[in-house]
């Protein structure tokens, strides 16, 4: 067999780039591949109430005790998990408890090089890493 070489004018190259581009699911070029329930939270009596913690922790693909567990511990309350939702002692900011989401997110989810969020907890000897699965990265955390 004999192929023939062409050389690739810029053209071309443009053309075979915009057909590529073309070809590029709206969905994953126009935005985030990864988004997460806004916190449905609710204050009742002396208790706060986070309605939709079970379908966060879905969309995180996380084990919902560590996600519960670290919520306690940066909010500095106590708490009961039922089905679906969380309720936490105290009348605690809505504001406070997004933030603490958001926080443990960019700890234990998204990748510190590409901030993709296909990452896992992989453990290596007697330390937890966390690999992303899109760039290969890893780092460690604590659980």
């Amino acid at each position: 067999m004999h192929y023939s070489r062409r050389a690739v004018t810029n053209r071309d190259y443009e053309e075979l780039l915009e057909r590529a581009r073309d070809r590029i699911p709206k969905d994953i070029s126009e935005r985030s591949r990864w988004t997460m329930p806004q916190p449905d939270i609710m204050i009742e009596g002396s208790q706060t109430i986070l309605r939709n913690f079970s379908e966060i922790v879905d969309s995180m693909d996380r084990d919902a005790n560590h996600v519960f567990q670290y919520l306690l511990n940066e909010l500095g309350t106590s708490g009961s998990r039922e089905q679906f939702r969380i309720m936490l002692k105290g009348k605690v900011p809505p504001k406070r408890i997004k933030e603490k989401i958001v926080s443990y997110v960019k700890a234990f989810i998204l990748c510190g090089e590409c901030k993709a969020p296909d990452t896992r907890f992989v453990r290596e000897d007697r330390t937890t890493l966390l690999k992303c699965q899109a760039c290969g990265a890893t780092r460690p955390v604590r659980l």
